[in-house]
This record gives structure tokens, C-alpha cells and sequence, in this order.
């Protein structure tokens, strides 16, 4: 007589979930972004996380080219995957009509677009410093060196900084506020400065990383 192996209720329940993607698109070659946010992609969580293809730096290609990617992934925005399409604002008021169309084209998609006022290194910052002094990017980056001697593009700071960051996204949060307060449109070149970047952080934080 063969013998069938039972498989108990409590292993039928742990049978595992399939994980929700959460991609993420960037501009151009800069290595920063995606060197940071692969640090949250630690296998523990409930997401797993792609960097979009491309070497797109207009906020309109960067949308259309992830919009291509999500297609022949196969992703599903309504049914738990994410996607996000990162991008510093920098200091040209010219920029504002190209992130204004890059919104429009981006809602219906499903996409969120994520912004940096005036750049990535501000929301670096926020982990050592509040601050809502309208900045440049040279002085954003001296007062980041200030904490972190050392940072340069392309440094994987994760390391440097992980431990604060729920005081981070505290900041950011309190920067967005102070701005909408003054009539100030998040994601424009005048909303200086100001991060979306915690709206991500947030999502990991809330599904499995600590």
C-alpha cells in the first residue's frame, strides 16, 4: 500500500503570497536614486522592487517609456503593484509646464510622479536637518557634506542614514505643509524646497520594511 503524505491546514496557510512590484523610473544614467531605493529591497518585505529601463531625463519620456515597461511586465497598478516616476524639479520656472503635462499624462496611468525641489539631495538633508530656506543645488549639497564629508553622486548614503529615517519623512512632511500653506504647488520649480520622496518611503515602511 503507498503511503500519501498529508499535508497539514497550518502549512496550506503558509503557503506564500506572490509579491507586489513596485517599479520605479529615474532620470537618466544618475545612479543615486536607483543605488537608495534598492537598499529597501531586502527580500523580507511584501514588495519587490524593479528600476524602470531607459535613460530618459524629460519628465514626459521618463512617463511614457515606464508606461511601455509596465505593459510588457505585465503589472497591475489597480491590483497592488505600484509604479513611481522619480524626477528633480531643479530651478527652471520653464520646467513647470513640462511636470504639469507629465501629471496629466500620468494620472489616467496610474503612475505617481514623485518630485524633488530643487533635488534627490534635499530629501538626504532632511535626515540631519530641517530647513525651509529656498536652496540651490550646489548649496544643498554643501550643507549635506557638512553631516557626510564623504557623500558625492552615486555614493550609496543608505547606510549612512537609514536609522533616521521616520525623522525624514516627519521633515518632509512639515516642509510640504509649510509650502501648500504659502500657496506653493508641490512639484513646481517655486514649492523650493520640498520632497516628495517620503510618499515611497512610506509605502515600505507600511508593507514589511523596518
Amino acid at each position: 500500500m503507498i503511503k500519501t503524505r498529508k499535508i497539514s491546514k497550518d502549512r496550506v496557510g503558509k503557503i506564500r503570497q506572490p509579491k507586489n512590484t513596485v517599479i520605479i523610473a529615474v532620470e537618466g544614467t544618475n545612479k543615486t536614486e536607483k543605488i537608495y531605493f534598492n537598499n529597501f529591497d531586502t527580500g523580507n518585505q511584501s514588495y519587490s522592487i524593479v528600476i524602470a529601463r531607459g535613460n530618459d531625463t524629460d519628465p514626459l519620456n521618463l512617463i511614457y517609456s515606464l508606461a511601455n515597461e509596465i505593459k510588457k511586465r505585465g503589472l497591475d497598478l489597480d491590483n497592488g503593484d505600484k509604479a513611481y516616476c522619480v524626477f528633480d524639479v531643479d530651478l527652471d520656472p520653464q520646467k513647470n509646464r513640462i511636470i504639469e503635462e507629465a501629471k496629466k499624462q500620468a494620472i489616467p496611468l496610474g503612475i505617481e510622479i514623485i518630485t524633488s525641489t530643487p533635488s534627490i539631495e534635499l530629501w538626504f538633508l532632511l535626515h540631519y536637518e530641517y530647513t525651509t530656506a529656498c536652496l540651490t543645488n550646489s548649496e544643498i549639497m554643501k550643507k549635506l557634506k557638512k553631516y557626510l564629508p564623504k557623500y558625492e553622486k552615486s555614493y550609496n548614503i543608505f547606510l549612512d542614514i537609514c536609522s533616521k529615517t521616520s525623522l525624514a519623512v516627519e521633515r518632509a512632511k512639515k516642509l510640504e505643509q509649510f509650502q501648500k500653506s504659502n500657496k506653493a504647488i508641490i512639484g513646481m520649480v517655486e514649492a523650493n524646497p520640498s520632497t516628495e520622496i517620503y510618499k515611497i518611503i512610506e509605502y515600505f515602511q507600511n508593507n514589511g520594511w523596518k
